[in-house]
């Protein structure tokens, strides 16, 4: 036989391992386990190219060069977007039809437990079974389970059961702590966070602040506070709602309408383009309270100052015409000056941030912008108060015609209370100076003044039965026109019945007069001395304080001279309509005869007196009465006249 045919025949085999390195199951398990490990990656996908191809590259080269020759296969092979998308395609019909096998084989096993139940006496299970099995007609009762015999149980057996259970029942009781310790951290977290947040609810709610729920989506925030003002304009009614978030802690959480900048009014007075006055910062009530409660303080009264220039803007677009004007967001408003002389003041108001307000030295007239800002903020606070207390009258009847809500007369009030005081203090001062000069004349008279006659007689406008509060009911004369009054007694008049002179003054910055007129009326003694028919008026109106006391320094030196002179010299007077010179004759034997002018200018009393003799005119003699050291009037008439 030659060797080629014995080379033939020959069978390779794996030699036969010896007995001791028989690997059993557990061993060639753990081996498998190890090399995936060594490979890093699960032995499933492993084929023989893959192995050869480990071959090639050297198994036991250096990671880096092994992972840079992949990355550049990688590179060079990368497939194309067609090539993605029928891969995409082909994964997808892949999953679909192992989804369509995986529910086939759900539905068998369904219909095996169905078919398994229906054995069962008062099972129904006609609805479990799936369509291709109904089609099927397999009929019930078809399968059925059978408990075989229990395999006898080894004390090894029992005793590992018992351990078994008993630690599966500490790791129960183990998580049961947990669950329950865990859980009572939260809700003593819980608790603690609602506590908080509660009571800065209460109080919030106890400072006097309206706290209302909010709609039920709200789930964070359930509450909110009304801060503003129920009768507010539409813009600032809506303002003035705040929700009230909880924070993390429990504490409330600022809502970004409160945590804006607040803003204050300022009032500046000015005198020939220099600021004089300036009004104050608003204070807080005190510091103790809550960052809240502080919060919730300074956005009220915030929105309350910008409702109230909001308003006076809105209103200064009718009053160009007195002098009101707007200019870079400031109101320029030109008033008469509260001394009683000509002079007049410039009134600035501005809504400026809270924070831009520094006192600064005290002028002197700080007062007075305080006081006009003071009286702007409860004039916009009555007219909230008013609105509130004709919403809950009954409706006027309904009409075609639409009602039109006008702008609350917060200028307009500002603007006739400067006018009236300044007019009836300029009156008023004229007629002291007079009375004052009548005086030192020997001239008895009595002057009794009134800025404003409501004010005098509280008591009476204040009506404790009318529903309307006493606070509005006072403030409520404001809109009504302003009345002064003023009585002097003639200087002519004697004895207990005096006749008096009486002057009214009436201011109202609105249909008819929008100023101050002034009223005289005349007493019965004047009425006879002007000559005025019995069914005439005695009341004379004048626009101006200046005509007002021209017509009184001639109607006073007409009582002086028509009344006075003529009662004390009786038919040696001789006397002209309408005029204050009289002409005196001497005593008799004597053909002298005097003028005596009686004039009263700037509220001093002067007599002038010329002798009338022969036709030709002597010296004019002269006097003026200003304190009480110089003669008396009736002194010195009898004097020139004899």
């Amino acid at each position: 036989m030659s060797a080629t045919g014995t080379m033939a025949t020959v069978a390779l085999r794996p030699w036969p391992a010896p007995k001791k390195e028989k690997l059993d199951h557990g061993e060639l398990l753990r081996q498998i386990d190890q090399a995936a490990n060594d490979r890093k990656q699960h032995l499933r996908f492993i084929n023989e190219e893959l192995l050869q191809d480990e071959v090639q590259l050297g198994k036991d080269g250096p990671d880096d060069i092994v992972s840079g020759i992949e990355a550049g296969e990688q590179t060079a092979k990368e497939p194309t977007r067609q090539e993605r998308q029928m891969e995409i395609a082909r994964v997808q019909h892949e999953m679909g039809s192992k989804l369509e096998w995986a529910a086939h084989y759900a539905h068998l096993a369904l219909d095996l437990v169905a078919v398994v139940l229906s054995r069962a006496p008062g099972k129904t299970v006609e609805n479990a079974f799936s369509l291709q099995f109904k089609a099927m007609m397999v009929q019930k009762g078809t399968f059925g389970l059978a408990v075989g015999e229990k395999l006898p149980r080894t004390d090894e057996d029992i005793s590992r059961r018992a351990m078994t259970a008993k630690g599966a029942r500490m790791a129960a009781a183990d998580w049961s702590v947990d669950s329950i310790l865990k859980a009572a951290k939260e809700l003593n977290t819980e608790i603690r966070k609602e506590t908080k947040y509660w009571g800065e609810i209460l109080s919030v709610s106890e400072k006097g602040w309206m706290v209302q729920r909010l709609r039920k989506d709200h789930k964070y925030t359930p509450f909110a506070v009304r801060y503003g003002f129920s009768e507010a304009g539409d813009h600032f009614k809506a303002r003035g709602l705040a929700p009230l978030h909880m924070d993390g802690d429990g504490s409330i959480i600022l809502d970004p309408n409160l945590a804006l900048q607040p803003k204050t009014l300022r009032v500046r007075v000015s005198r020939d383009g220099k600021v004089t006055g300036t009004s104050l910062l608003p204070s807080l009530d005190d510091d103790s309270s809550l960052a809240i409660e502080n919060s919730i303080r300074l956005a009220r009264d915030s929105l309350l100052e910008e409702e109230l220039f909001q308003e006076m803007l809105l209103e200064s677009r009718q009053l160009i015409g007195f002098s009101v004007e707007q200019r870079d967001s400031v109101l320029h408003i030109e008033a008469p000056s509260l001394r009683g002389d000509p002079s007049s003041i410039k009134i600035l108001i501005d809504c400026i941030p809270r924070d831009e307000t520094h006192p600064g030295a005290h002028s002197s007239e700080d007062r007075l912008a305080q006081n006009i800002a003071e009286g702007l903020r409860l004039l916009l606070a009555h007219e909230h108060s008013m609105r509130l207390f004709r919403r809950a009258q009954p409706p006027p009847p309904m009409t075609q015609h639409r009602r039109t809500s006008s702008h609350p007369p917060l200028l307009r009030t500002l603007l006739a209370v400067f006018s009236h005081i300044s007019a009836t203090r300029s009156l008023h001062k004229y007629l002291g100076k007079t009375a004052q000069s009548l005086k030192s004349a020997r001239l008895n008279v009595v002057l009794e003044c009134s800025t404003e006659t409501t004010w005098e007689k509280l008591s009476t406008v204040i009506d404790s039965s009318r529903t309307l509060a006493p606070m509005d009911q006072l403030l409520e004369t404001f809109r009504k026109p302003f009345e002064g009054k003023a009585t002097m007694t003639l200087p002519s008049s004697k004895g207990s019945t005096r006749d008096r002179l009486t002057i009214e003054t009436r201011t109202l910055m609105g249909t008819p007069m929008y100023g101050t007129e002034f009223k005289v009326t005349l007493p019965l003694s004047l009425v006879t001395v002007l000559e005025l028919a019995p069914d005439q008026k005695r009341e004379f109106k004048f626009p101006t304080v200046e005509e007002a006391i021209y017509y009184l320094d001639w109607v006073i030196a007409l009582d002086i001279s028509h009344t006075l002179l003529v009662r004390e010299y009786g038919d040696r007077v001789t006397t002209a309509p309408e005029s204050s010179i009289v002409t005196i004759a001497a005593k008799e034997g004597k053909s002298v005869k005097r003028d005596i002018n009686v004039e009263i200018l700037e509220g001093i009393l002067h007599l002038s007196s010329r002798t009338l003799s022969d036709g030709s005119d002597s010296r004019p003699v002269t006097c003026s009465w200003k304190d009480s050291k110089t003669e008396s009037f009736r002194a010195k008439v009898k004097s020139l006249v004899g």
